[in-house]
């Protein structure tokens, strides 16, 4: 699969999400060959119940579905993103140990053939839509965009090509991560923290740390009693 293949260069280098679908009733309609075609009609229109909502209305009904999905992915590629900067961390600290560039380089080309082994394949099952959030969670994790970190452990060559072929795939690996100024990205957040407080994530700090609670604020501050404001946020 070619999905993220452009990734793969940095990720195995650097590497070491309610609804449920509504059934409609079926009419159990009498088989009755001694009634009309009109009659079956009619009861048959008696029985068949329109689609409900429970609890909430179709609009929030829509939101928690597409909530769950965006849960789901990032239940796929945090994990990915978190283990970047745990690893970025001891890459540093080893490399600023080493004396030579041979030696950097040595260590380099080590490590990024091991973690290809480990998560190459893993990371191929990922979709483009799974490529694009983790482009986001790797920023919030590490400070840095994919594309800067592509550039400072490769050449500046291989950061340009891989960033033109992302944007053919529609992943740009300049892309940055911004919950205060845009609502997708606050989204993300959000689903990011549910999962952080329902303990199926484990927690690690944003780089630079985000205070969700003044994140939550701002925003029911500037569109909290709109229809965009998260559901699970409104009391």
């Amino acid at each position: 699969m070619k999905k993220l293949v452009l990734l793969l260069a940095f990720l195995t280098f650097s590497l070491g999400v309610q609804a449920q679908e509504k059934l409609k009733p079926v009419p159990q309609i009498p088989d009755d060959p001694a009634m009309s075609q009109r009659e079956q009609d009619s009861i048959a229109e008696f029985y068949t119940m329109p689609e409900i909502f429970i609890g909430v209305n179709e609009r929030e009904e829509k939101y928690l579905r597409e909530m769950n999905v965006l849960r789901n992915r990032i239940l796929r590629v945090y994990p990915y993103a978190r283990a970047t900067a745990e690893n970025l961390t001891i890459l540093n600290a080893n490399l600023a140990k080493m004396e030579t560039r041979r030696q950097r380089n040595t260590y380099i080309s080590r490590s990024q053939k091991y973690l290809e082994s480990e998560f190459k394949e893993r990371l191929k099952k990922l979709s483009r839509k799974d490529g694009r959030i983790l482009i986001k969670l790797i920023h919030r994790q590490t400070g840095n965009t994919t594309f800067s970190l592509i550039k400072e452990f490769k050449s500046g060559w291989s950061a340009f090509w891989s960033n033109n072929t992302a944007r053919m795939f529609d992943l740009n690996l300049k892309s940055e991560y911004h919950p205060d100024t845009d609502l997708e990205d606050f989204y993300i957040e959000t689903q990011l923290n549910y999962l952080f407080y329902n303990y199926r994530l484990t927690y690690q700090q944003a780089n630079p740390p985000i205070d969700f609670n003044a994140l939550r604020k701002k925003w029911e501050a500037q569109i909290g009693n709109s229809e965009a404001y998260p559901v699970e946020l409104k009391e």
